[in-house]
């Protein structure tokens, strides 16, 4: 919005009405600034400001605005006529003062920059991927060379502990070079070696880019890239150069097609959502937003199903399995009416239309919005009535009419074709001033009927001022008959029924009996609108003049203005700016002075070359060339020139480019991963419903759509590269490049952002209607246009626009006689002619004299052809003579635009209408001027195709309605159905209409029907209309189905419009939920818990039958008591507090809980139970749901499960599982022989003269700290521990028969982890010393079992044990010893050494060994932890236990 003021007062108050500007913006607050912070440094005519800040609009919602100001001072010589008085001056020397703001929207900006910071962050988190895996890193340098970001890997490469210590620093330290050389340069690769902060030197190839970021474009940045090469030195080769200047132009070329689809999303008229098989929202356009109410941030990564309604949510995921399991396409590329659901939760109908991208898999959906066409159609339907209805009132006056002109038709044969003819308000007064006859067009003009006209006095359509006094000056005018308004044409205010009044030219003729007065009245209002608006364009041309120039000086664009000699005759301040000339040293020089040695030497040749051939090289096109400054330093620009008409003056605006050519470097680096959008965008694209155009600034075609080869008959590929005036008729097209051209140099957009009905052309030449829509995209300049074809349309128009010319001809008034017709004549606006079978002229009135400029003399007896051009004044006797041969009639009888002659030889567009008088064979034609009335009939045109359209609109929003539709008339006739009607009972239309509406109903209803209706009309009592009543209603087939009834009437038609919506499924569904209910209450009753429903002050309103039995009380003595019957006296006093607590204050202590309490039974008695509550909202009105399960049974059980477990438990740890589980099942003696058990003992070295110095409590203590480790390692390995004698610990493997197994390994890794535990203990610091064993394994046969009836102990004997004894005896201190068979069982992962023979007392000579370590095999760790964990879990139940047995 641009927005230009004079006032620094006005303008404070305008701004402090609509924005708040903010310096900073916190969440609590918003600091506001005055104006006067505003404008304050604007001190000078350079001054320029940007301010950002935040918008209010009319509802109270903040958006944020982008402020730019430019003060523009005004020479003291444009304020001609202004007062200059010190008081009326602004704060600038006298000089008029301008401030110009441009404030900027920028919303959607900050929407596109969010998106673009979400998809720059998965770039960069992909390219620092590349970059880490190809041995690269990136590092930013401002232009003072200090490093802002680096990516990963940085520290790797310099020696860095991390790699956030090389941020801040500067470059030059970490390349040990001077900056300069790689800051804001292009480098391809330079090979340095560095010392890193190893000290070690390192090769590193270094590579620059400049960077101009997005939010600051003058600040530039470098991006330096840095790769270790030590160990592999290359430089790339000719073929990866071409490569990657390749891949560049592919990414730019793809970064302006991505500009191009973007704007072309943002120029759509319809939603767009783009998203995965999984129906999962990958991209919507910001029409999405504004649609439905979310934000593109709640949109993306939802369901789509968040926007349809409920019933269509449930089942969407289904159908789109069966989609893509079958591949069976239903919706995809078609278009259909659905109901979609906003963010309010507020529905809306539109069209859908879907399709799938053939590459990537997406599916792209456009949505249109319904809501305007259905909120029209009611309006629209009323109207298409009321012309239902003036058409038939016209048809039954069409017989009046015939009658009358049976009579009139021998003497008025001429006034039939002049009436016919008459386009402006006509009356024919008495002496008396009464109105003897009007026109239709004075009811039009007026407002009043023909009716309230005739009769009354004229002054009813004047002033008050001028009708009090009316009847005045014609009596004068009969007394004297002095002529003063009579003859001539006057400017006069006129007043409408409604009281409004408006100029018009009054012109009045006197009958030649002098009986009656005619008068003619033209409207001016239009006239005058137009006269006032030029006045007013012509005050402001010089002051508009000098605004100019000061807008020219604001400009950010050099400009300068040539003659053909190339001599400087204006310049801007800019161009001052941007060469470092000032204006003096500009003007008067050539041009050449800005321009490179090379070129300038040129120039002014090829001046001479343009004035002598007129070829345009350079003039109307825009080249990138290079410019010198004053300085001698070259600069890109870009050079847009332009010829002033008529003046010979050339003018150039010169754009630097310096900071673009960076910016379109670094937009080329952040488009690698946007290569999928291009699939994407083909499917939208593909998806739309209309003709989609993008054409560049040289309106050369660069896309199309499917639809656009569709309509127009061309292919793709013959589109492409070709100008758009392809599609254009020829008339048309000859101009569009240089409408293009104009747009280009003022950039006044006249086309662009608005939608503009034009004529299109085909491939096959044939042309059609349609309405074009244009957009810009700001980023690549591209224009996008979508064409919508009216064919349809406008063919319905012409046949309303025909019906609209019948209407008028048949309203034409002929109650006039002869000699009122003569003084209509000479009043007449538009010029007459009668001429005979001849063309012999023999009648005109003073019109036509006035119109051509011949008088009455001059014209009669002439032929007609001395007012037609001469190529067609050659051929007109021609076609009369043909007409009267043939009786064809081409001209009589129509209207048709021609062209006339004046007698000064000057032509005129006007409109002819001819008509023939039957008897005397005259031909009468009136000619008016098409000038001023093409305009309203361009607008009648519209207004009557957009009430077709809307018509046609309505029938498909009631053929697509949800109920059935009927419309009936006072004789209860159908007069309408739609199509659900059709769905729902069976008939077609065709059967519908004219029957009567009792065909629906059943026989006892239909019988009665008609009296019913006949009852209302008599009466007017309604007690079915403007109501909603469930009927039945009757099928084609018979049957019937309960159903809703809605009725209205229509005030002005008496038609009675009825909906019905079918009730079956519902009548379904509310019976399924009665049965439910039911079913639940019954549920409730079969409970096993007490349940108890009570209201917020805590009386009972529903227990169920189980609450009877447990509590004793019945439901009818429950029902209506206070809910602490039930509780002990010690809380039921207080339970009434505690819930007006909880309503008060909302805080739970029992809600949503379960909790053991006390109840009490109607015999006193009191149980202990769980009770839970919960809460329960009933439409506002609270409720408590409480259940109590009584525990005392459970309590008991519980109690004696525990019992029994502990008691199992503390069987199992004396004894092995297996066997605690049969002595359980078979309390007898227990004997078994296991041929394969593994035996360790184990015995503390010098035990007993440790002992003999020793307390008892501390050997107690000793030994159970020892003793506990080894029996934690025995539950980790999943031993049997026999016995423990004094300090000799006996562990077995457990026993078995199988002859492979892992018992031996398992006591043998035991064993070595004793050792571990026993250093473990020594290292608490004992307070007797360090302890040391004495190990022994065996492995063989060994007999087990219980022995005794108390204390049961599982023992073991047999030589195996023995042998393990004797291990144990004969070993060495530290050591753990074992047998040759152990040695054989225990596997290869233990390493043994052999010990020798040694004489074991019972078994003589042995072979013996030490066992040293193991292996630790695979899958070792998960098995030692699980048992580790199950160990754990044992101690703390036994912890547990020997708790509960103290409690």
């Amino acid at each position: 919005a641009l927005k230009m003021f004079n006032e620094v007062d006005a303008i404070g108050a305008v701004i402090a009405t609509y924005l708040s500007f903010s310096a900073t913006q916190h969440e609590e607050e918003t600091v506001q600034l005055s104006w006067h912070d505003i404008t304050c440094p604007l001190n000078s005519e350079k001054d320029r400001k940007r301010a950002d800040g935040v918008g209010k609009k009319t509802n109270g919602d903040l958006f944020p605005v982008t402020i730019d100001i430019v003060r523009i001072l005004l020479d003291e010589s444009t304020r001609d006529g202004q007062d200059t008085s010190p008081e009326n001056q602004g704060p600038s020397d006298g000089r008029e003062c301008y401030f110009m703001l441009q404030i900027h929207d920028v919303t959607p900006v900050r929407k596109q920059l969010a998106s673009l910071e979400r998809n720059i962050a998965r770039q960069s988190a992909a390219q620092d991927a590349i970059l880490r895996a190809s041995g690269q890193v990136v590092v930013v340098v401002d232009s003072s060379g200090v490093i802002q970001r680096v990516s990963d890997g940085i520290a790797e490469i310099f020696g860095y502990e991390q790699d956030i210590q090389v941020k801040n620093i500067h470059l030059s330290v970490l390349l040990q070079r001077k900056a300069d050389q790689f800051i804001a340069k292009e480098m391809s690769g330079q090979i340095i070696e560095v010392e890193n902060q190893h000290g070690v030197m390192i090769d590193l190839q270094v590579g620059s880019s400049i960077i101009v970021p997005y939010e600051e474009k003058t600040k530039i940045l470098t991006a330096i890239v840095i790769k270790d090469i030590t160990k592999t030195y290359y430089a790339p080769s000719q073929c990866q150069e071409q490569h990657l200047q390749s891949k560049s132009s592919v990414q730019l070329l793809q970064r302006r097609n991505d500009d191009i689809t973007l704007g072309i999303l943002d120029a759509s008229f319809d939603s767009l959502f783009v998203m995965t098989e999984q129906c999962i929202i990958e991209m919507v356009n910001a029409t999405s937003c504004e649609m439905f109410g979310w934000t593109e941030e709640e949109f993306v990564g939802q369901n789509i199903r968040m926007i349809m309604t409920s019933n269509v949510a449930t089942k969407h995921d289904e159908y789109v399995s069966r989609y893509l399991t079958t591949g069976i396409n239903k919706m995809m590329g078609t278009q259909r009416e659905v109901v979609a659901q906003r963010k309010d939760g507020s529905t809306f109908p539109c069209v859908l239309g879907l399709s799938k991208c053939r590459k990537s898999g997406m599916i792209c959906g456009f949505i249109r919005d319904l809501s305007a066409v259905m909120a029209s159609k009611a309006v629209i339907m009323e109207k298409n009535n009321q012309l239902i209805k003036k058409e038939a009132e016209l048809k039954s006056k069409d017989t009046k009419t015939k009658e009358i002109m049976s009579n009139l038709i021998r003497n008025q044969s001429v006034v039939t074709g002049i009436l016919d003819a008459s386009f402006h308000s006509l009356f024919v007064i008495d002496e008396n001033c009464i109105i003897q006859m009007v026109n239709r067009k004075s009811c039009e003009d007026f407002g009043w009927t023909k009716d309230e006209f005739v009769g009354q006095n004229i002054s009813m359509i004047m002033t008050v001022d001028i009708a009090a006094n009316h009847d005045s000056y014609m009596k004068n005018y009969l007394s004297t008959r002095v002529k003063k308004m009579i003859g001539t044409q006057r400017q006069v205010t006129a007043r409408r029924k409604d009281g409004s009044t408006f100029p018009c030219t009054l012109g009045l003729s006197e009958t030649p009996n002098g009986e009656f007065y005619c008068g003619f009245i033209r409207d001016l209002t239009q006239q005058k609108k137009s006269e006032s608006e030029m006045l007013e364009k012509n005050k402001e041309l010089i002051r508009n003049e000098s605004l100019v120039r000061g807008i020219l000086d604001a400009s950010s664009h050099a400009l300068f203005v040539i003659d053909e000699r190339c001599t400087i005759k204006m310049v801007n301040d800019r161009s001052c700016e941007v060469f470092g000339w000032t204006k003096e040293e500009f003007l008067g020089n050539n041009i050449n002075m800005i321009m490179p040695a090379h070129i300038a030497m040129h120039h002014d040749q090829y001046m001479k070359n343009f004035l002598k051939t007129g070829i345009k090289k350079m003039i109307g096109t825009q080249r990138e060339v290079t410019a010198c400054r004053k300085d001698g330093t070259t600069f890109p620009c870009m050079l847009d020139l332009s010829e002033a008409k008529g003046s010979g003056l050339i003018c150039g605006f010169i754009r630097d480019r310096t900071n673009q050519k960076v910016a379109e470097m670094a937009l080329a680096k952040k488009n690698k991963s946007l290569q999928e959008k291009q699939d994407i965008m083909a499917g939208i694209l593909d998806a739309s419903f209309h003709a989609l155009f993008v054409i560049n600034e040289k309106c050369i075609i660069q896309m199309v759509n499917e639809k656009s080869c569709v309509v127009f008959g061309w292919r793709k590929d013959e589109f492409i590269g070709k100008n758009i005036n392809m599609i254009m008729p020829s008339d048309i097209a000859v101009h569009h490049d240089q409408y293009m051209k104009q747009y280009l140099e003022t950039g006044v957009k006249r086309m662009i952002g608005t939608q503009r009905e034009v004529t299109a052309q085909r491939k096959d030449g044939t042309t059609f209607p349609c309405v074009l829509g244009l957009s810009e995209t700001q980023q690549s300049g591209m224009i996008c246009g979508f064409i919508r074809d009216l064919t349809e349309e406008k063919a319905h128009e012409a046949k309303i626009i025909e019906k609209q010319l019948a209407a008028e001809k048949l309203s034409c008034d002929l109650e006039a006689n002869q000699g009122i017709i003569m003084g209509i004549l000479d009043a007449a606006f538009h010029a007459l002619f009668v001429i005979d079978e001849k063309c012999i002229i023999h009648m005109v009135n003073k019109r036509s004299c006035d119109v051509f400029g011949w008088t009455k003399e001059e014209f009669i007896g002439k032929n007609i052809k001395m007012i037609m051009p001469a190529h067609v004044a050659v051929n007109h006797d021609q076609y009369m003579k043909h007409y009267l041969d043939t009786g064809i009639k081409k001209m009589i009888g129509t209207q048709r635009e021609v062209t006339a002659c004046r007698k000064d030889g000057t032509t005129f567009p006007c409109v002819l209408g001819l008509s023939e008088t039957p008897q005397s064979g005259m031909i009468c034609g009136f000619i008016r001027d098409l000038t001023k009335d093409k305009a309203a009939q361009a607008a009648m045109m519209t207004k009557n195709r957009e009430l077709q359209m809307h018509q046609n609109l309505i029938m498909s929003i009631l053929d697509a309605s949800f109920h059935a539709l009927f419309v009936i008339n006072e004789q209860c006739i159908i007069q309408m159905v739609n199509a659900k009607s059709v769905d729902v009972f069976g008939w077609t239309k065709e059967e519908f209409i004219g029957q009567n509406i009792k065909m629906i109903m059943p026989p006892a209803i239909a019988d009665s029907h008609d009296s019913y209706v006949k009852h209302y009309l008599d009466t007017g009592i309604k007690k079915m209309i403007g109501t909603l009543r469930e009927v039945t209603a009757y099928r084609k087939d018979g049957s019937t189905f309960p159903c809703r009834l809605g009725l209205a009437e229509t005030k002005e038609s008496g038609l009675i419009c009825g909906f019905i919506h079918d009730l079956t499924e519902e009548k379904a569904a509310e019976a399924e939920i009665l049965a439910k209910k039911r079913l639940a209450e019954k549920i409730i009753d079969a409970a096993f818990d007490s349940l108890f429903v009570i209201s917020e002050r805590g009386i009972i309103e529903m227990v169920n039958r189980a609450s009877t039995t447990v509590f004793g009380w019945s439901q009818e003595e429950f029902i209506g008591q206070n809910i602490s019957m039930i509780m002990p006296t010690v809380h039921a006093e207080n339970h009434d507090d505690y819930l007006k607590r909880y309503l008060k204050t909302g805080f739970k202590k029992m809600m949503g809980k379960e909790r053991e309490v006390e109840a009490r039974r109607k015999d006193g008695s009191t149980f202990s139970c769980i009770l839970g509550m919960s809460e329960v909202d009933n439409g506002g009105t609270k409720q408590f749901v409480g259940f109590i399960r009584d525990v005392t049974l459970q309590k008991s059980l519980l109690l004696a499960q525990a019992e029994r477990e502990a008691s199992d438990s503390l069987l199992f740890n004396i004894l092995p599982e297996h066997i605690a589980r049969r002595l359980k099942q078979d309390p007898s003696h227990i004997a078994d022989l296991y041929n394969n058990t593994t035996i360790l003992f184990a015995d503390i070295v010098g035990f007993t003269d440790r002992t003999s110095v020793m307390s008892p409590h501390d050997v107690v203590m000793m030994l159970n700290d020892i003793f506990s480790r080894f029996d934690y390692l025995v539950d980790v390995y999943d031993l049997n521990k026999v016995k423990t004698i004094g300090d000799c610990y006996m562990v077995t493997s457990i026993p078995t028969d199988e002859l492979e197994n892992d018992g031996c390994s398992r006591v043998c890794r035991f064993a070595l982890d004793m050792f571990k535990a026993v250093r473990a203990f020594n290292n608490t610091g004992p307070r007797h010393g360090q302890i040391n064993f004495r190990i022994g394994i065996a492995t063989g046969q060994v007999v087990a079992g219980v022995v005794g009836t108390k204390r049961f102990l599982f023992d073991m004997w047999g030589d195996a044990v023995n042998v393990a004894a004797r291990m144990e005896q004969s070993g060495l201190a530290g050591q753990i010893q074992v047998t040759k068979e152990v040695v054989e069982s225990a596997g290869p992962d233990f390493n043994f050494e052999r010990r020798g023979t040694l004489t074991i007392k019972g078994k003589g000579p042995m072979e013996v060994f030490i066992l040293k370590s193991a292996q630790e095999p695979s899958g070792r760790h998960s098995e030692l932890d699980r048992r580790k964990s199950n160990s754990s879990r044992a101690l703390r139940a036994f912890s547990m236990l020997d708790n509960y047995h103290d409690s």
